[in-house]
């Protein structure tokens, strides 16, 4: 299993191949207990991006640790939301915005929404990513009416640089930070 990674309250924790299995047999014992937490019993799995990222693993197994995370409150034991990549980094469809970049997603549930995880999770991942594979540039597309997003984009110092139709989504804008040294007004999100 994948090493998760830790931030001051949240495990990130790899979601595999069975995991993701679990989750499109909308199994929510199983999910549980193979992520070893407890799961909000209102949570829909299927609304998870599990079918598109287990094909990503069928067909390239090592990117599996850029891909779904659950985010587990250390504390309460609860999935909170999930986090991850869309791919490993420099992938085709970033070229023409940031061509050195990886792309990132992430969903709070709603009941957990309005206390820092999304800012939490997102700093501890791209961490993770400029520590052990030398990352130095994160895009995040976001609808333009999520203004909780926006403004956490805007929190984190990501510019604005460009837009796409997404086929399922439609109008994403494109934000991208790009960094040489690890921003040290971040260095309390992390977990040591």
């Amino acid at each position: 299993m994948e090493q998760s990674i830790e931030s001051s309250r949240l495990s990130l924790v790899s979601m595999g191949v069975p995991v993701l299995e679990a989750m499109l047999a909308d199994d929510l014992v199983a999910t549980a207990r193979l992520l070893r937490c407890r799961i909000p019993p209102d949570l829909l799995l299927t609304h998870i991006p599990a079918a598109r990222r287990l094909r990503q693993m069928y067909e390239d197994p090592t990117v599996q640790p850029w891909l779904l995370r659950a985010m587990i409150d250390r504390t309460s034991g609860i999935m909170v939301g999930h986090i991850g990549f869309h791919s490993s980094p420099l992938p085709e469809d970033l070229a023409g915005v940031a061509p050195d970049g990886v792309e990132m997603g992430y969903t709070v549930y709603e009941s957990f929404r309005r206390q820092k995880y999304a800012t939490e999770a997102a700093i501890a991942l791209m961490h993770w990513a400029y520590a052990q594979y030398d990352q130095r540039c994160f895009v995040l597309s976001i609808s333009p009416q999520n203004l909780p997003s926006t403004a956490m984009a805007e929190s984190l110092r990501f510019t604005r640089c460009g837009s796409k139709i997404d086929e399922e989504d439609g109008l994403e804008i494109f934000f991208v930070r790009r960094f040489d040294k690890w921003p040290t007004d971040w260095r309390g999100n992390i977990a040591r």
